[in-house]
């Protein structure tokens, strides 16, 4: 891939002073010395549909791996969203997490080495936004003397996809900023109004339709060349990501209800669920649960998959953003009582249900089976240096894998938890020194399935309806998603009402995509972050020896040593740097409310 530097123009990276425009630039070893000639020639042309994939590292810098974070600068993986949430909880002090915590985003903004969902996003997302553009402005030129149409085809709908997918990732932080789909040149004018958030949508939804159109495979998953490049399925998956959340109170007008883009949401929902009903490249995944996230080389699941290479636990174990230090990893995140407690009973009950049988002093017997999936809990089992290891999480005595428990050291659990999802089995530096794919799908199917259960149910107020042309009520998609790692069927109680029926799904998202980098975004759409964590106090759980209770441990919930939540209603939206505003001189572009 040809290598070059980014490009500073409106809202991009500054990186260094006098950097260079890409095309009109002589790249060393290439003997280019036109932007002409760069577009005559075959590989050239391809290497800048890769650079949309290289400018995607600040999203998954704290996924799943590393590698990422390493490229562009060790640090970066400490604004982890999953800590915004509150689903999981980090000892260790660090600026963009106090920042954010307390209420404070200007701050947290300007964390420029530590903070990717404020800070890079912006930045990188602006770069895809111009160099989407200039590809755009030149692909139609190519002929198939210099390339294959399908080759043609495939850069021009990635470049389209990329455009929406920015805008989308700008939009849902920022509110509805103006879509340019021109090249951006020095003289471009860029001092544009904001749109509506409906108007914004309809480009992004313009640009995922162009791309599904004409992208030529539906996916690559297993292609022996272009594994990793994005098929119609994923501008299927993003049109649907980017529908809900535009039919989310967050964004519409007044917040108030808009039935029509609820309908839109399900219906492009219901178009890739239709697609994977007869295709072998994308679906709902019916095998373990954990080969999801760590196989070889990925699975139906990932409709928009992340690949890393093989990471070998002997050398690059530090790059797992969930392992902790007993197992030589350095990360810490420990998941909340909060998010523990969201696991419904194996008959599909709320724990917090008068009939769901819970006995807080057996607190982990007869859960969702996604619990033993995603969450290690004291005496699960978990081979750490032998294959019958159980994780001994007592606080007193002092257990195996919590060597400062509940104190402000990172690398161990300050909740009595660990993350189990993202984590290979049988797989750290001690004992199990394998070498593993680890993927970090930006959108599965599970989260389309689910898509489509809350825009049926908001769009026809009726969790028993379904999309026009569909074959799935709201119900029977949110009990596939369940039923393929064998949970039951959403209990009936829930079902006969819209009302009820949301805050099943609601939950469901929480669960299903849980350490997934989804939920503090679903709270910001929903506007339900300032009920969730205004005021809050999250919690852990304290386990030690007791004889007289049933599992030989008494377990006694305890408010984990940090201070009361801040969030208000200015925060739904991230404020822009006043200098972006200032210095391009965009007044038209507002700075958002109480910023």
């Amino acid at each position: 891939m040809i290598k070059y530097k980014y490009i500073i123009l409106f809202l991009a990276v500054l990186l260094s002073v006098g950097c260079e425009d890409y095309l009109d630039r002589t790249e060393e070893g290439t003997g280019y010395s036109t932007e002409d000639e760069v577009w005559r020639d075959r590989n050239a042309i391809n290497s800048m549909a890769y650079r949309l994939y290289d400018t995607l590292g600040w999203m998954f810098e704290i996924r799943v791996t590393h590698p990422d974070r390493l490229r562009s600068g060790m640090g970066k993986n400490y604004g982890c969203i999953e800590v915004f949430s509150g689903d999981v909880i980090f000892k260790r002090s660090l600026a963009v997490h106090n920042a954010v915590l307390s209420g404070d985003y200007v701050t947290a903004l300007n964390q420029a080495f530590g903070n990717p969902d404020f800070y890079d996003a912006w930045y990188d997302n602006w770069e895809l936004v111009y160099t989407t553009n200039a590809i755009l402005d030149r692909i139609d030129g190519v002929t198939t003397d210099i390339m294959p149409q399908s080759e043609i085809d495939q850069v021009k709908g990635e470049a389209l996809l990329f455009r929406a997918f920015a805008y989308h990732e700008l939009s849902k932080r920022w509110g509805a900023l103006p879509y340019i789909k021109t090249k951006i040149l020095p003289e471009t004018d860029l001092n544009l109004p904001r749109p509506t958030y409906k108007e914004l949508i309809a480009d992004i939804v313009a640009d995922c339709d162009a791309a599904i159109k004409i992208l030529p495979e539906v996916s690559y998953l297993n292609h022996p060349v272009n594994m990793g490049r994005m098929g119609k399925a994923a501008a299927m998956a993003l049109k649907s990501r980017a529908l809900t959340t535009a039919a989310s109170p967050n964004y519409t007008l007044n917040n108030q209800k808009d039935t029509e883009l609820w309908e839109m949401a399900a219906a492009a929902a219901w178009d890739l669920i239709q697609l994977s009903q007869t295709s072998d490249k994308v679906g709902l995944y019916q095998g373990d649960y954990n080969n999801i996230f760590s196989t070889e080389p990925g699975t139906i699941e990932g409709v928009w998959p992340r690949y890393n290479l093989p990471i070998a636990a002997s050398r690059d174990l530090y790059r797992l953003s969930w392992l902790w230090r007993n197992i030589d990893g350095d990360a810490g995140y420990s998941p909340s009582q909060e998010i523990v407690d969201r696991f419904e009973t194996a008959d599909g009950w709320p724990i917090d249900h008068p009939s769901s049988g819970y006995n807080e002093q057996d607190p982990y017997s007869n859960r969702d089976p996604r619990f033993y999936k995603d969450i290690l809990y004291h005496d699960a089992p978990f081979a750490k240096v032998s294959d019958s290891d159980r994780m001994d999480m007592r606080t007193t005595p002092l257990g195996e894998d919590r060597t400062a428990p509940n104190s402000s050291t990172y690398g161990n659990s300050a909740t009595g938890y660990f993350v189990r999802k993202l984590i290979p089995e049988k797989y750290n530096k001690k004992a199990y020194n394998r070498t593993v794919y680890l993927n970090a799908p930006y959108i599965r199917m599970a989260e389309i399935y689910l898509n489509y259960a809350e825009a049926v149910n908001e769009a026809y107020d009726n969790p028993n309806a379904m999309a026009p042309g569909a074959n799935l009520t709201a119900v029977d998609a949110l009990n596939a998603v369940r039923n393929r790692v064998g949970h039951v069927d959403v209990r009936p109680e829930f079902t006969t009402n819209a009302s009820d029926f949301r805050e099943v799904v609601r939950n469901e998202f929480r669960v299903e995509l849980c350490f997934e980098y989804h939920s503090w975004h679903d709270m910001l759409r929903w506007r339900t972050a300032k009920e969730e964590l205004d005021g809050k106090v999250f919690h852990g759980m304290l386990i030690t020896d007791d004889p007289s209770q049933p599992t030989g441990v008494r377990y006694e919930r305890f408010e984990i040593g940090q201070p009361a939540r801040v969030f208000d209603d200015r925060m739904y939206r991230y404020p822009i740097q006043q200098s972006d505003l200032e210095v391009y001189e965009a007044p038209k572009l507002t700075q958002n409310p109480g910023w």
